[in-house]
């Protein structure tokens, strides 16, 4: 009983005030209401999607791809959903937009390189051309995709610099995570060194390299000496690996090849 009367006793204050200000308080509500959609929703996609993870055989950067392109397609629908019942409840615009139709308004208010966008965003997701996780180059901008929005493409990169990219802009990409990458290690050493004993040692290096990573999938080689220089000798070790891992394999052959190389007293230059 007591409900009824408070319930009561708010609804003719709100019905006392004047309409400006009702308006108002319609308005801040269904933005209130707005973003908890959006915050709950995300939430709950983004749970149901991790939940997939633990499953066996499943790709996790898709899976972190389509719950991110989820929860941007949810958020939309929300925003554009508020936005149609401010213009109808709160502004009484139901006789205009019934009048000029969803596409006429969306053309009037510039939508076109929006569609554009959302077009562009579910031929990516579509061609499976990146996902989230992956490491890629735009234009000129390099970084990690750290989200894939119906809208935007969000990249990350090494300086921690966030690049905010709309899909319609995206014309060419690289990806550099898709495939086994090259790992080339040119060694400059001088024309005095005993080539078989340079050989012998840097085939240790690679035998060592290649039973420290599991990421490996062709093993480190020396493919002998590819330059005859002025002032020095190239020597090149050649592998495979996994995406992502060159760099780590490339840093640690260098890193062994001048230990020993400094031990067994083979002179760079």
């Amino acid at each position: 009983m007591w409900l009824n009367n408070v319930l009561k006793t708010i609804s003719d204050f709100y019905n006392a005030l004047p309409r400006p200000l009702m308006d108002l308080i319609k308005i801040v509500l269904i933005i209130l209401i707005t973003a908890g959609a959006v915050k709950v929703g995300s939430f709950i996609i983004k749970r149901v999607l991790d939940k997939q993870k633990t499953l066996r055989n499943i790709d996790v950067k898709k899976v972190d791809t389509m719950s991110s392109l989820l929860i941007s397609i949810f958020k939309y629908a929300v925003y554009i959903l508020s936005g149609v019942v401010i213009l109808t409840d709160v502004f009484k615009m139901t006789s205009v937009l019934a009048a000029a139709g969803v596409g006429g308004i969306a053309i009037g208010f510039g939508a076109q390189s929006l569609i554009k966008d959302i077009i562009s965003g579910m031929f990516i997701v579509m061609e499976d051309q990146y996902a989230v996780g992956d490491l890629i180059t735009v234009g000129d901008m390099t970084g990690t995709v750290e989200q894939l929005e119906l809208r935007v493409t969000k990249l990350r990169n090494f300086n921690g610099d966030l690049y905010i990219i709309p899909n319609g802009e995206i014309k060419k990409v690289i990806n550099h995570t898709r495939g086994n990458r090259a790992v080339i290690v040119d060694v400059p050493i001088a024309h005095s060194v005993d080539i078989d004993k340079a050989f012998a040692v840097a085939e240790e290096v690679c035998s060592d390299v290649a039973k420290e990573f599991d990421a490996i999938v062709e093993k480190p080689r020396v493919l002998g000496i590819t330059e005859l220089r002025d002032r020095n000798l190239n020597l090149r070790i050649f592998a495979r690996t996994r995406p992502d891992t060159q760099g780590e394999v490339e840093r640690r052959i260098r890193k062994l090849i001048k230990e020993r190389f400094s031990k067994e007293d083979i002179a760079f230059i």
